[in-house]
């Protein structure tokens, strides 16, 4: 019985960590999927080629490995000059400079306002 009970943890505890490292985001306008957070990549939802690859605090370009975007705060700022482009709204990016709704995300948080930050603002 007890081994039973440590298989079905496992199993739980498997499928719980898989279907976290996973998020979908959608363009607010259209509320099309068009990008995958998968791990630690950024995957085109369309095509699944790699765009982007989450670096410790940064987001990098997957094909240069140029660092682009990090957090300061509730704001996401660019690397190259530091301005703010973007902000972490609950399930909401906002567009800094105009305060308007750009994308929506399944699984909110610091990675997924990441992803969707370079792929709508940068």
């Amino acid at each position: 019985m007890i081994r039973f009970s440590i298989l079905i943890t496992t199993c739980l505890l498997f499928f719980t960590a898989n279907v976290k490292s996973q998020c979908r985001i959608k363009d607010y306008q259209s509320y099309k999927y068009v990008l995958k957070v998968d791990g630690d990549y950024v995957v085109n939802y369309s095509n699944y080629k790699k765009l982007y690859k989450f670096d410790d605090d940064y987001l990098i370009d997957y094909n240069n490995y140029k660092k682009l975007l990090k957090f300061d705060g509730n704001y996401i700022v660019r690397y190259s000059d530091y301005k703010k482009i973007g902000k972490l709204d609950g399930e909401y990016l906002i567009r800094y400079s105009d305060n308007k709704k750009v994308a929506v995300l399944e699984c909110p948080g610091r990675r997924g306002a990441l992803a969707a930050a370079a792929y709508f603002l940068y």
